[in-house]
């Protein structure tokens, strides 16, 4: 047996004690003792078998108690002033995913679970909270995600105040949905589809958790909605996403619906005004340029191929591109909502039909009816209520309701009487019953007004009458396309083509048509002055044709009929007051469901539409004619100003003086 004092060992290495019987001899010099006590405690540390400890060569091992804690502490510190583990927080968070000294998403998911433990710290750390925002989360891995998705959640029950920037954070990777190359390298690949899945899940998650979630995310929809001047591309994925979120969260959809009509309507609207200042040819060659394939889901690059070559065009190159741009993006968004409604009206149920076309109803009243100049927007009207029968007699009854409400101003009862005769001018679905029954309705009111008003007419005078002049317009305008549904027949059909041309004699019109219209065309009142003279002019010739009415003497004498007015001392100037010649006292050509030209779209109506066909045995006028009769038209009221032209001593001119100080302040029925 060998002695353990006996034992050979190297000089100042100490031998483990056994027992308490044998004595450490130590050096006794400084340095000696420094080295005895480095090499005892590396040697506790190295054997002592209760305690167990990993080095750690990657800091992305890191245990989650341990960052927990690191977490902790930093937010302590925080509260406490000093920021110096706060700032390291941030900055992992910070990182993008794809540098290389961004933490793995393992170890950030660590960091995320511990803030979700330790959320209520994070009521004062709006930075930290931004950059957890600002992560590039949503292309990680899945595992990643719902942790995030737990600390977004966490975050909001206990900070309410950040549910706007939370929301606002989702929201906006609808704009613009995030790259799927934005992850880290041991993420496994992502497709673009998935995110978006994972940006709506996410979303969904916090508005089931969070009552107030959705009253928060209505104006933060509105907020995001891109700008009128942004891509189609950016428009069309924006909508979607939205009508998306109208579905897990219905308590917005019709919030969501007329966002979306709103923002078309102005698109629309802002089309037409650009498309005033061009030439007609160049109109035309706008809207056959925007033809153009239907979107690849997966081209987001399309949108910029053309934008190196902008610097070189003129103003006037640059301004017919943008409209062009506009055209093709209006024709966009209105396919995907004709696409959007149609799921409803062919596949939904009863509950949803009516829900959903009562939505649309709304939008109209509140949005498009007055909203002057809008072209295209209305058809998602006119398409869905053609649908079924029920539905045509609803919106007919709306904008009778609209029409001649007294409360509702002057301008939106004229656009509610021109949407109703273009609608059941044009809607080729609508039955002859229904024309008749509106017929029946609006020659009612005129002739009601027509007695209000004649006692104290002195002439035609379009501010004081407005109502009347729109409801005659919309008959003479309507039996222009309908008069065929007007004709009693002995079989209750509408009469044939050669019934029309070898029909000898006076037709038989349905009900008191033409007894009321007769009445108010040669009243006091005079409506063939005051509606637009394309309007008249049709009308003259087919109830010519026909037998109906004979009005060519009377618009004779309104060549020589000049309305004027006498504005007095001190009088407020209007828009009106500044208009010159006649313009400003006539109602404008205004009839809503004129055709619609957007390329794409187009299909949606195309069976629905009823296009302007020639009156049998009606010879169709010359071109030549037309234009020698706009000159004749032009040379006329040229000569008009002059008083020495021989023209003028035929007949009287009549003079009709408007005094403005009667005029209906605020009301411009010509603008409607």
């Amino acid at each position: 047996m060998v002695s353990l004092a006996s034992t050979n060992r190297a000089p100042g290495v100490i031998a483990p004690s056994v027992g308490s019987s044998l004595k450490r001899k130590l050096d006794s010099s400084p340095d000696s003792k420094q080295q005895l006590a480095s090499q005892a405690k590396r040697r506790r540390v190295t054997f002592d078998p209760e305690i167990d400890i990993h080095i750690l060569a990657d800091p992305n091992e890191k245990s989650l108690e341990l960052v927990g804690e690191e977490v902790s502490r930093a937010l302590d510190k925080h509260a406490a002033g000093d920021a110096t583990g706060y700032d390291v927080l941030r900055g992992l968070f910070s990182a993008r995913p794809t540098s290389s000294d961004a933490p793995s998403s393992g170890l950030l998911q660590k960091y995320v679970i511990a803030l979700t433990n330790n959320v209520y710290l994070l009521k004062e750390s709006r930075g930290l909270v931004h950059a957890v925002l600002d992560c590039h989360w949503v292309a990680r891995n899945e595992h990643f995600v719902q942790s995030y998705r737990r600390l977004l959640r966490s975050l909001l029950d206990v900070a309410p105040p950040f549910t706007s920037t939370v929301l606002g954070m989702l929201v906006n990777m609808f704009v613009e949905t995030p790259s799927p190359r934005m992850r880290q390298e041991d993420d496994p690949t992502v497709e673009r589809a998935q995110l978006l899945s994972r940006v709506h899940d996410t979303l969904k998650y916090i508005v089931k958790g969070s009552p107030m979630a959705s009253t928060y995310l209505q104006p933060v929809l509105a907020s995001t909605f891109p700008f009128p001047t942004d891509t189609s591309k950016a428009h069309t994925d924006y909508i979607s996403n939205i009508l998306k979120v109208a579905e897990y969260c219905p308590e917005l959809k019709g919030a969501i619906l007329s966002l979306i009509m709103d923002k078309l309507v102005k698109i629309d609207v802002q089309i037409q005004v650009d498309m005033e200042e061009l030439d007609d040819d160049l109109e035309d060659q706008i809207i056959e340029d925007s033809v153009r394939e239907d979107l690849d889901d997966d081209d987001y690059d399309s949108d910029n191929e053309s934008v190196s070559s902008e610097e070189s065009l003129d103003e006037e190159e640059r301004r017919v591109k943008e409209i062009k741009e506009s055209v093709t993006k209006l024709d966009n968004i209105m396919f995907l909502m004709f696409k959007y409604y149609d799921s409803i009206f062919e596949k939904g149920n009863l509950q949803q039909i009516d829900e959903t076309y009562q939505s649309l109803l709304s939008q109209f009243s509140r949005i498009i009816l007055p909203t002057y100049r809008s072209r295209h927007t209305q058809f998602l009207l006119f398409h869905f209520t053609q649908m079924k029968h029920d539905l045509i007699d609803r919106f007919a009854g709306c904008c009778s309701q609209l029409a001649f409400d007294q409360s509702r101003p002057q301008i939106l009862r004229v656009a509610a009487a021109a949407y109703l005769a273009s609608f059941i001018a044009r809607g080729a679905h609508v039955p002859g019953s229904t024309v008749r029954d509106v017929f029946d309705l609006l020659g009612h009111h005129l002739e009601t007004l027509r007695k209000q008003h004649e006692p104290a007419c002195t002439g035609p005078d379009l501010r004081r009458y407005g109502t009347y002049y729109a409801i005659a317009q919309a008959l003479l305008y309507a039996f222009c396309f309908r008069w065929r549904d007007l004709i009693v027949t002995p079989d209750g059909r509408p009469p044939t083509d050669a019934d029309i041309v070898y029909h000898e004699g006076d037709f038989r019109w349905y009900g008191g048509v033409k007894e009321t219209l007769y009445k108010s065309v040669f009243s006091k009142l005079n409506p063939l002055k005051i509606c637009a003279p394309t309007i008249v002019h049709q009308f003259a010739r087919i109830a010519h044709h026909l037998r109906f009415m004979y009005v060519a003497s009377l618009l004779e004498t309104n060549k020589r009929i000049r309305l004027s007015r006498v504005v007095a001392l001190g009088a407020r100037e209007t828009a009106l007051t500044m208009k010159k010649g006649e313009e400003g006292f006539l109602l404008d050509a205004y009839f809503p469901f004129d055709p619609y030209v957007l390329p794409r779209s187009k299909r949606w109506v195309e069976g629905d539409y009823v296009s302007w066909k020639a009156i049998p045995g009606m010879e169709v006028p010359k071109e030549d004619d037309d234009e020698e009769d706009s000159e004749e038209d032009v040379e006329e009221e040229e000569g008009d100003d002059d008083d020495d032209d021989e023209s003028t001593l035929d007949l009287p001119i009549v003079h009709v003086e408007v005094q403005e100080e009667d005029l209906d302040d605020g009301t411009d029925a010509s603008s409607s």
